[in-house]
């Protein structure tokens, strides 16, 4: 993989975005999600070889807070610290001093990932996905002037 960037997701982004999300593929509240996010500025796409590779979102509705609400990587570009490198980039782009994700209980690499980078588990919901609790995790950042 060559060198990877990122800028803010554009309407016309959305079908590369589909491309490499299966779930986005079959389920439209996924890419009415992933819209909503390009139609806010809340959505960053990370390129290799000027191919889309991941993406993700991000927002300030949760309390205020930074609120990562979705991160993916296309499956043959995992594991080549893409999801970390927009964790960066949210980290950096974040207006408050703490930033907030969550993820299923059964999704352990992503819960390895964010241990990796410092956050803690905040807390859990139950019922949202029958029998997969959702795990809330957090991570203080500098001081934002």
């Amino acid at each position: 993989m060559g060198l990877v960037t990122f800028r803010s997701a554009v309407s016309t982004d959305i079908e590369h975005i589909v491309r490499i999300d299966s779930c986005a593929r079959a389920d439209e509240t996924r890419r009415t999600l992933i819209e909503s996010g390009i139609a806010r500025a809340e959505c960053l796409v990370a390129f290799a070889d000027e191919l889309p590779v991941g993406y993700g979102v991000m927002n300030h509705l949760f309390f205020n807070r930074g609120f990562v609400s979705l991160i993916y990587v296309d499956a043959a570009h995992r594991r080549q610290r893409v999801a970390t490198r927009l964790f960066d980039e949210f980290e950096r782009r974040c207006r408050s001093n703490r930033i907030f994700t969550s993820t299923n209980l059964s999704n352990l690499t992503m819960q390895g990932l964010l241990a990796s980078r410092g956050y803690g588990l905040s807390g859990m919901v139950q019922d949202l996905d029958e029998g997969d609790p959702e795990m809330f995790y957090s991570k203080k950042l500098a001081i934002r002037s």
